[in-house]
């Protein structure tokens, strides 16, 4: 199912959150609603509205409270900047620095979330980091392994030297070009250790999302001729993910891992 509400960066929720509060509670007041419903009103609704974002594009627990934070302080101070508005006075120059501290925690936190998310942009990377063999590098945070993956490392084990005596070879192709919510055919081409094409083999692609395991997706994969096999795959959302395809072929297994990032470049 493709997601009703378009994918935003943190800055663009966050930032945009906010200038719609500030409009919002602007707007109460011409209406001549109290400034104390006001500013609440004017804190709840953006933060209710970014839940609602959240249950189509979920950025983690972090990203949910930094904009809850946000728009609460927001509506405070516009509660506070309201009633001196009512009782005509200035404003203390302690009240301006701590402002002044809010908007710059404000910013520098949307910036290393926005990073943390999205990686730096590639202009900065290709710069500052090292790129070996010119290969793109992704600085976004991969997100935690869930536990069950990682508690059968000896069975692995055991894996890597059948499959290193099959000596079977499998090319994942397409797959880089995948796009959030945007359908893609992804083929694999599997050989075995002569080069000859495999068919009639089981394959399964399954795709982990690292940031968020509720987003995995499985897909069976169909041969449209000898060796070559193709599934139509649709991934929910942008960020790191792993492909893993898994070939079953009577008694014989095989399995290959491979990190990819889909997104914005």
């Amino acid at each position: 199912m493709l997601s009703l509400i378009p994918l935003l960066s943190i800055a663009e929720t966050l930032f945009g959150g906010l200038v719609f509060a500030i409009a919002l509670y602007f707007l109460l007041r011409a209406l001549r609603l109290a400034n104390f419903w006001a500013a609440v009103l004017s804190g709840a609704i953006p933060f209710v509205m970014y839940i609602v974002y959240s249950t189509q594009h979920w950025g983690g627990g972090d990203v949910l409270a930094i904009h809850f934070a946000v728009f609460l302080a927001n509506a405070g101070l516009l509660g506070v900047f309201g009633g001196m508005r009512q009782k005509q006075q200035t404003l203390h120059w302690a009240p301006k620095i701590i402002i002044g501290f809010f908007i710059f925690l404000v910013i520098s936190n949307a910036i290393l979330l926005s990073i943390a998310g999205r990686g730096l942009p590639q202009s900065l990377t290709s710069v500052f980091l090292p790129s070996p063999e010119n290969q793109r590098v992704h600085t976004g945070f991969p997100g935690v392994m869930p536990h069950d993956r990682n508690k059968s490392y000896q069975p692995h084990l055991q894996q890597l030297e059948q499959q290193q005596a099959l000596g079977w070879q499998l090319k994942l192709a397409d797959i880089e070009s995948l796009a959030p919510d945007q359908p893609k055919k992804v083929s694999v081409e599997l050989k075995d250790e002569n080069g000859q094409p495999i068919s009639q083999a089981e394959l399964t692609l399954n795709f982990w999302r690292m940031a968020n395991s509720r987003d995995d997706q499985s897909y069976v994969m169909r041969e449209q001729s000898p060796g070559h096999y193709v599934a139509e795959v649709t991934l929910p959302d942008s960020g790191r993910w792993v492909a893993e395809m898994l070939v079953k072929l009577g008694d014989q297994r095989f399995r290959k891992q491979q990190s990819l990032f889909i997104g914005e470049e």
